[in-house]
C-alpha cells in the first residue's frame, strides 16, 4: 500500500461522542422535551450498547446546560425559560457580531455564493412555510459565517450556543412572520459580506440576533402563559 496517498483521517469520534451527539440532537430539535426523565438503561437498549457510554454522555450534556442530573431522581431534560433564551441571544449577538466581522475577509466568492443560494432557499421556505427547511438553510447561513472567522474557540463557543438556542427556535415554527422578518436581516448581513464591509456587517449581526433573541423569548413566554391556563 501507498502509505503517501492516504489523506488524513480526521477527528475520531469514541462511543460516548456519537451517544452524546444523538441525545443532544433529540433535545435541541424538540424529540425530547424540557422536564422529560431520560432512562439511561433504555437509551442503552434502543442503541444496544451498555449504560457506560450513556451514563458519560450524560455527563457532558449536563455540562452543556441541556439536562439536569440529581441523585435519586434520575437525569431530566433542563427547561429554558424566555429569560434564558434572551441571555443566549444576547450572548451570540456579542460573539457573532465579532465572528461577522472576523469572517469579512477570509470570504471567498465561493463562500458568498454559499450564502447567497442560502438566503435563496430561505426565501423559498417562507413562500412555501416550510419551517423545517428554512431551519436547515438557517444554520448552514450561521454555520458558513463561524467557519471563516477561521478561529476554532469562537466556532466552538457559537456551535454551542446555537445548540442551546434551539429550543426555544422550535416554538417558532407557529409564528408566520419569523421568517419573513429574519430573512430580511439576512439580506442585509450578506450586503455588508458582499461589499466586504466587516464594521456594517458587524452591526447588522448584532442588531439581527438581539432582535431575533427579544421575539424569541417573547413568544415562548405567551406560549407557556397560554398552556398554564394564565
Amino acid at each position: 500500500m501507498n502509505r503517501k496517498s492516504l489523506g488524513p483521517l480526521g477527528p475520531r469520534k469514541t462511543l460516548d461522542d456519537l451517544v452524546c451527539e444523538r441525545i443532544r440532537e433529540d433535545i435541541v430539535n424538540g424529540a425530547l422535551r424540557p422536564g422529560e426523565s431520560i432512562s439511561t438503561t433504555e437509551i442503552a437498549r434502543q442503541l444496544q450498547i451498555s449504560a457506560m457510554p450513556v451514563r458519560a454522555a450524560l455527563t457532558r450534556l449536563e455540562a452543556e446546560g441541556l439536562v439536569v442530573i440529581e441523585p435519586q431522581r434520575g437525569v431530566t431534560v433542563s427547561t429554558i425559560s424566555p429569560d434564558d433564551l434572551e441571555e443566549l441571544f444576547l450572548m451570540r449577538s456579542r460573539l457573532e457580531s465579532l465572528a461577522a466581522y472576523l469572517a469579512c475577509p477570509h470570504l471567498a466568492e465561493t463562500d458568498l455564493q454559499q450564502l447567497r443560494d442560502l438566503v435563496e432557499q430561505m426565501r423559498q421556505s417562507e413562500q412555501t412555510s416550510d419551517t423545517k427547511g428554512w431551519a436547515k438553510a438557517n444554520e448552514r447561513f450561521h454555520r458558513t459565517i463561524f467557519s471563516a472567522t477561521q478561529r476554532r474557540r469562537l466556532t466552538r463557543m457559537l456551535s454551542h450556543l446555537f445548540n442551546e438556542g434551539k429550543r426555544g427556535r422550535i416554538s417558532l415554527r407557529n409564528d408566520p412572520g419569523h421568517m419573513r422578518r429574519r430573512n430580511g436581516e439576512h439580506e442585509s448581513i450578506l450586503k455588508a459580506l458582499e461589499c466586504k464591509n466587516a464594521e456594517l456587517a458587524e452591526r447588522k449581526m448584532q442588531n439581527h440576533l438581539v432582535t431575533a433573541g427579544k421575539e424569541t423569548a417573547k413568544f415562548v413566554a405567551e406560549q407557556q402563559e397560554q398552556s398554564s391556563g394564565k
